[in-house]
């Protein structure tokens, strides 16, 4: 069947399905370009795009001699290219994270806001575009063709992943991201918990006060415009996590 294909379509090879499969399974997961609001077509032209110029990069790979092997072949660079995107999806998430938890000390995750792939908030979804835009501007296409190329050279085409590596690499990943969206929100949590224990003893030493009528507006004032001071800081610091992304084993 590819020997005739190979006759139809000149140039036309195995290789170029296995690395096809890969990158569009990892397209399917990054930042940025799998996201739900670009469409399927768009996402498949970029891999379709790529594709060649990936291939070139690597010795070809022989046909399989029958279907079971041309399918764990095909399902092995899925794979790859799943794991290998996820990781970034991973780091990616700790901004999400980070929003999520300055919303609920900041009381700002009550305000109206609709459900989508982002954080369930508007502080949310406009700091995870936000983010998307710096990245985009920072050369995040060039770092995830680096990124499939890289995957390329760890794991050649036509065989599978060392599973327990990338389970280390996973739980490593999900580690860093709590870690990185908990320093992002760390001057929030810290100051609503200073100024939730402020506003307890104005409480404690003016009964008669309606501390939480004066204390809930100005709560919310003080954390949107610390968010709107702490922002390119807070972007900027994802950011370089982000494109410091590197596969385990990368050159």
């Amino acid at each position: 069947m590819w020997d005739q294909l190979s006759q139809l379509l000149p140039g036309f090879s195995w290789t170029w399905v296995l690395v096809y499969l890969r990158v569009q399974a990892l397209v399917l997961v990054l930042p940025g370009l799998g996201e739900r609001v670009i469409p399927v077509r768009v996402r498949a032209a970029a891999a379709m795009a790529v594709t060649p110029m990936l291939a070139g990069l690597i010795p070809p790979v022989p046909a399989p001699g029958d279907t079971l092997a041309t399918l764990g072949q095909a399902a092995g660079e899925t794979l790859i290219g799943l794991a290998a995107g996820m990781g970034l999806r991973l780091l990616a998430l700790s901004l999400d994270i980070a929003t999520s938890a300055i919303a609920a000390t900041a009381s700002l995750s009550q305000l109206i806001g609709g459900q989508n792939e982002a954080a369930p908030h508007p502080i949310g979804n406009l700091v995870h575009l936000a983010g998307l835009a710096v990245l985009m501007v920072l050369g995040l296409p060039v770092m995830l063709v680096q990124l499939m190329a890289d995957s390329l050279a760890i794991w050649p085409p036509g065989g599978w992943p060392d599973a327990d590596g990338l389970a280390a690499e996973a739980i490593r990943l999900v580690a860093r991201s709590f870690w990185i969206a908990m320093l992002l929100a760390a001057p929030f949590t810290l100051g609503g918990f200073m100024f939730q224990a402020l506003s307890g003893v104005i409480n404690r030493v003016m009964p008669a006060l309606p501390v939480i009528f004066i204390g809930s507006p100005a709560a919310i004032m003080l954390a949107l415009a610390a968010l709107a001071l702490l922002a390119p800081v807070l972007i900027g610091l994802w950011a370089d996590a982000v494109l410091g992304y590197m596969l385990p084993g990368a050159p």
